[in-house]
Formats: C-alpha cells, sequence, structure tokens
C-alpha cells in the first residue's frame, strides 16, 4: 500500500494518507458569448501550459441571481512582516511512494516550493510542488533532495490554526525562505502573524499584510482565505505564481494594494468544499476527499478590489446556483446576507 505522511504537529494527530490528490486547472466563469463576424476577430494564442476550457463554461439562458458584499479594505486588521521566527519551518522529503512533508507549526498550512531559485533573487519560475498539512493533498514533483543534492528553492509556506477560530476572525501564520535541497528542510527568512477579520462571517476571512523594505518604505497587500475552489482563475502577475494557493482544504488568495492597482479572483465552491471547511473547523483531518461537483451546482464567488479616488474598495459576490439541493450553501449565503445588513 502507498503511504505518505502528511503531519500537523499539536493538533492534528496521526499519519498516513493515500494518494495525494490534484487540484484541477483555473478556469474563469465565461460571460454571455458576443456574435463578432467571424473575419473580424482571431482568437489569441493559448498561454504555454494553458487547458481550453471548454466544459467549463456556464450553461442555460440567465445567469443566476447575485448577492454582493461591499466591504471596507482600511477598516481591515493589519499584519506585518518581520523577522524569522526561531524554530519555524518544514521537512519535506520524497518516500519510495510519495513523500513525506512536517511542517513545525500549529496551523493548518499550504507550502508551496518553486521549480528554482532562493528567496534572495526572488524567482519568478513556477510552483514545483505543493502540498497541504491537513490531509493527503500534493501536486507536481518533489523536489530530490539530500546526499548529493546542493541549492536552495524559495519557498512559502502559510494557513491558519483552528484553535481561536471564531466566526469573526482567525489566527494566520505566513512564512518565506528557502528550502534547502541538502538537508530537505524548509528555513523561514520573514514570518507573518496576525489575526484575520471576517468579511463572511465563518466562511471568508482577510487581513492587511504590510511588508517594509531597508529605507522604510512600506507596502500592502490582501490576503484572503475561504473554502477550497475547485476551480480557481485570478486576475494575478502571471511573473508571481505564488499570489494563489488551492491544494489544500482552503484557498488562498493575495491582492495587491499600492496605488493604482487592482486584483480579482473567480471560483467555483462545491457543497464537498464547505464539508471540508467544516472539518478544518472541528480540528479533523480531511484526507481522502472526493468531490463529485457538477457543473451548474456549484457556489460562483467573486472578489475585487481596486482603488476609487483615494479608497481602496473590495467588494465579494456570491452566485447562486439553481442546484438541485441548495441546502449545503445556507450557512454560507445567510452569513453573507447578515453582515451585508
Amino acid at each position: 500500500m502507498k503511504l505518505w505522511r502528511v503531519c500537523l504537529s499539536a493538533l492534528v494527530a496521526g499519519c498516513g494518507a493515500r494518494a495525494p490528490m490534484s487540484a484541477p486547472g483555473a478556469a474563469a466563469p465565461a460571460s454571455a458569448p458576443v456574435a463578432v463576424p467571424a473575419a473580424a476577430v482571431e482568437d489569441p494564442p493559448a498561454a504555454a501550459g494553458a487547458s481550453p476550457i471548454d466544459g467549463f463554461r456556464a450553461s442555460g439562458d440567465a445567469r443566476p441571481a447575485a448577492q454582493t458584499l461591499r466591504f471596507d479594505v482600511d477598516a481591515l486588521p493589519v499584519a506585518t512582516w518581520g523577522e524569522a521566527w526561531d524554530g519555524a519551518g518544514f521537512t519535506l522529503h520524497k518516500l519510495r511512494d510519495g513523500w513525506s512533508l512536517w511542517v513545525r507549526t500549529t496551523i493548518f498550512a499550504e507550502v508551496i516550493v518553486t521549480a528554482g531559485g532562493p528567496s534572495g533573487e526572488k524567482p519568478t519560475s513556477p510552483v514545483g510542488f505543493s502540498a497541504f498539512t491537513g490531509g493527503s493533498f500534493g501536486e507536481g514533483s518533489v523536489p530530490a533532495c539530500g546526499p548529493g543534492s546542493s541549492g536552495r528553492r524559495l519557498a512559502v509556506w502559510d494557513g491558519f490554526a483552528p484553535a481561536g477560530w471564531t466566526d469573526d476572525g482567525i489566527d494566520v501564520e505566513m512564512e518565506e525562505g528557502d528550502y534547502d535541497l541538502a538537508t530537505c528542510r524548509g528555513t523561514p527568512v520573514h514570518s507573518l502573524r496576525g489575526r484575520a477579520a471576517a468579511l463572511v462571517p465563518g466562511y471568508v476571512y482577510a487581513v492587511r499584510a504590510r511588508e517594509e523594505d531597508d529605507d522604510g518604505n512600506a507596502r500592502e497587500s490582501l490576503v484572503v482565505f475561504l473554502p477550497r475552489a475547485y476551480l480557481v482563475s485570478t486576475a494575478a502577475d502571471p511573473t508571481m505564481p505564488l499570489e494563489a494557493a488551492n491544494t489544500g482544504a482552503f484557498t488562498r488568495l493575495t491582492f495587491p494594494l499600492a496605488r493604482g492597482t487592482a486584483g480579482s479572483a473567480s471560483l467555483r465552491l462545491s457543497p464537498a468544499s464547505l464539508a471540508l471547511w467544516a472539518r478544518l473547523r472541528q480540528m479533523r483531518r480531511v484526507a481522502d476527499f472526493v468531490d463529485p461537483a457538477a457543473l451548474g451546482d456549484d457556489l460562483l464567488v467573486g472578489v475585487d478590489v481596486a482603488w476609487q479616488g483615494d479608497s481602496r474598495l473590495g467588494s465579494l459576490s456570491l452566485a447562486v446556483p439553481k442546484a438541485k439541493d441548495r441546502r449545503a450553501y445556507a450557512g454560507l449565503l445567510a452569513a453573507a446576507k447578515k453582515r451585508a445588513m
């Protein structure tokens, strides 16, 4: 039997899981088609490695009704990147038929290792491997490490603690550092801890991550945590592959907040993803996840952040599906409606 060891230090007991599951490719909900003479417009060339979105387009003559919730970005709590914390980090290495990951923290975390380059070079190479500590979720190829290996890879790992999780907030932790191929260890260079506030109580949380350079200049980004989406499309910088994470039981999105910038994301949530979210809050592992979502039964979620004059504004939209059974979304929709009032 194949064995993967994915452990969360103190909060989640037990190791061992079946084969990691790969997150499906990202695709955005398409808008209604516009009739254009074929000779006038040609399809743009596909990006390298991109999959066609045929099969993921919404069907039907009418879009589902959308519920929009606006939030004040400036009112959200701020957490500041600082020096690395002693003892933080992770170990990652191959097993004969899988991989072993151990994160030295008390959070459900998503670990991402890039395909090349250390943190000091701020590489823009794509994600090489990602995994989730709370279950058998992994995607990509584990880098060869140990005796005979050398070099470092940029690594980031982030997540939140089930302890202290309330409808109004969660404690988040984010790390950036290097994965040493000689020792199979990830060591942080910068660390951030803070408490994210609820955009939708119990379901969607956000925090402003602040970072200062050596000259004292500061920049911020908005980091959003929400239930795992089985399809994600972000209007992010393609040279920044770490701005989103979606391998495990939650999705993390990062949006720029510098003046003149904007960011957006479109996601599809299924009843199974909300069931995973509930298990996380109960401090239970979420191994062996199977998502039976059917097109048209998923909840469409949109997140947008932009400047308007001198204000930074955010909005979150929920498009209710015409699902056979909408009860799975009742809690999330009720929480959003209450917050919007």
